[in-house]
């Protein structure tokens, strides 16, 4: 997968949580009058971020709903944890063998943070 592309209608909020609250480094951005976007890095996965109102053709947006997560693996979760700018639940440990937490975007896309704990 080359990157997951999120587009929406609160374009500021989102660009906002992933770059400021989250601490995602922007490597990309464009303000045109047919389009307005900005990528990410979230640990090696890109993140497109598009204004959907500013499209040449407005896009149509449905609910959310729990069908796509965002899952950024980090060797220490912990610590992903505790670096926040925001409350998020505390890590717990899998049956599965990980340890994660999830919070949600403004849009209510669901961002999980992974550490693999056992092989």
């Amino acid at each position: 997968m080359s990157y997951v592309a999120l587009a929406t209608r609160q374009f500021e909020a989102l660009t906002d949580f992933y770059g400021k609250t989250l601490g995602f480094t922007v490597l990309k951005r464009w303000d045109r009058p047919n389009g307005r976007g900005c990528v990410f890095d979230l640990n090696g996965l890109k993140l497109e971020i598009l204004d959907a109102a500013r499209e040449k053709a407005a896009l149509e947006l449905g609910p959310v709903g729990d069908r796509i997560h965002l899952v950024i693996e980090v060797a220490d979760v912990d610590a992903a944890h505790r670096a926040l700018a925001i409350h998020a639940p505390p890590p717990i440990t899998t049956s599965w063998g990980s340890r994660t937490f999830s919070l949600r975007d403004p849009d209510g896309t669901a961002v999980c943070y992974l550490q693999w704990v056992a092989g």
